[in-house]
């Protein structure tokens, strides 16, 4: 929704909004591009002048603002309808799949505006360059995080799509992997015979979804050396992740890339961003030089600060395999130092069912801290504290000190007493974890200080 209202104020319209809990900083950041942005809900704040209300899929139809909006014969869009009108009157490249949607939309649109074109550019994080999730570019061309949850990207009509991988998730529009696999083939069916699907070969779930699109297919891989564009020699230094790639739909040398993401998960990320460059016209060398110039988005393994000895980074990871990822390049980036996850898990239906998952993948931490699910789109606050607390549990009989948090208000007293120069303290999730960072190293830079 933000990159929404971003977009929509660039291109001159008169935008307002309203959220349940907007933080002081977002309301600043809105203000200083001519956006109100209200706390709550109520129907006082819609302007007298409204063409149209936006609203997320997770705003019900009895929201008062939307209900005063029908009163009143204002037209209603959701976010997803949003975005297909204004990929419909543009050259659309989409990028879904589990994971790597918003660090493989802002690089391909970084890529782009590298290359000397101007895209627009919907993204579901912040982007640090521009320091927005929506651009609006002056160019035909449009980049777009593509959510696959209850079928949102259904809504749009790409040219490209990059399809980075398909995981179990959203358990509850896909309770089986082969319901989320049926959504994402009936998106990639939608391209046009002449559009372009670049897959994650290594996936075998991207692969069955793709096996009814009239569209040209590159195969991107890390794994199989016959794929389109494969790559090699990958690994992560502190400047960045390199890899070779041979693309073998050109002739001509293996090219050597370099990029400050951090992670070898990121070269999959990588490899669909190129390939779908390249698709846009986009050279070899331009890819290249822009590829090392990317500032990346935030809250992925972004490093907050480091203050009194102690690492913070913040990251949305919410899925096991993310997790397990981001504390393994953790581990591979602070070697030797303590890495202590404390994580804040997204969804009532997605913990229950990858509880044991999560539970793996936090024990390879040093210490494990649990807060209360978030419960995005639910309300089951007594499943919220009892999931967390049987993770923290399951942790603890793996060998690995974890505790269970009732509330982010206890984070800041446990942190202060319990960190040492040295650690890497990873504040990890999809809700609202990131809000309390900055009070947390403030205290604590007081705390070692004395």
């Amino acid at each position: 929704m933000k990159g929404i209202a971003e977009f929509l104020r660039a291109r001159g319209w008169a935008v307002s909004g309203s959220d349940r809990s907007p933080t002081p900083a977002l309301v600043e950041q809105f203000r200083q591009l001519g956006i109100t942005l209200h706390a709550g809900h109520s129907a006082d704040h819609l302007p007298a002048a409204l063409d149209v209300l936006v609203y997320s899929p997770a705003v019900k139809p009895d929201n008062p603002e939307r209900l005063s909006a029908r009163s009143r014969g204002v037209a209603e869009c959701s976010y997803p309808e949003a975005l297909g009108q204004v990929m419909g009157e543009r050259d659309g490249f989409s990028v879904t799949g589990t994971h790597g949607k918003s660090t493989t939309t802002a690089l391909l649109g970084h890529l782009l505006q590298f290359s000397g074109q101007d895209p627009s550019i919907l993204c579901g994080a912040e982007m640090i360059g521009p320091g927005r999730n929506g651009v609006a570019g002056s160019g035909l061309r449009v980049v777009v995080e593509s959510c696959e949850y209850r079928g949102h990207f259904l809504s749009l009509s790409p040219r490209v799509i990059g399809l980075l991988g398909i995981e179990p998730d959203h358990f509850d529009c896909f309770p089986t992997i082969a319901d989320a696999v049926a959504t994402y083939r009936a998106f990639i069916s939608q391209l046009p015979a002449d559009g372009v699907l670049v897959r994650n070969a290594d996936c075998e779930w991207s692969r069955q979804a793709a096996d009814r699109t009239r569209a040209r297919q590159i195969a991107v891989s890390v794994v199989d050396a016959a794929a389109d564009l494969f790559a090699d020699q990958i690994r992560t230094s502190p400047q960045g992740l390199t890899l070779r790639v041979h693309d073998r739909l050109e002739s001509g040398p293996a090219r050597t890339l370099q990029t400050p993401l951090w992670g070898n998960h990121h070269a999959i990320n990588l490899l669909t961003a190129v390939a779908m460059a390249r698709e846009a016209g986009c050279s070899w060398d331009k890819i290249a030089q822009g590829l090392t110039t990317f500032p990346g988005i935030r809250r992925r393994f972004e490093i907050r600060r480091e203050s009194a000895g102690v690492t913070w980074i913040d990251d949305y990871a919410h899925h096991p395999s993310a997790v397990r990822t981001l504390i393994d390049a953790a581990r591979d980036r602070y070697p030797g130092q303590r890495i202590w996850c404390i994580f804040q898990p997204h969804q009532v239906s997605r913990t229950r069912i990858l509880a044991n998952d999560f539970a793996r993948a936090l024990s390879a931490a040093d210490e494990v801290s649990l807060l209360p699910v978030f419960g995005a789109r639910e309300a089951d606050s007594v499943a919220a504290c009892e999931l967390s607390a049987g993770i923290a549990a399951a942790v603890n009989s793996a060998g690995i000190p974890a505790t269970y948090l009732t509330s982010l208000d206890l984070l800041p007293d446990v942190v202060e007493t319990r960190t040492l120069p040295g650690d890497v303290v990873l504040m990890v999730g999809a809700g609202d974890i990131d809000r309390v960072e900055h009070g947390l190293t403030g205290r604590l830079l007081r705390h070692h200080a004395s």
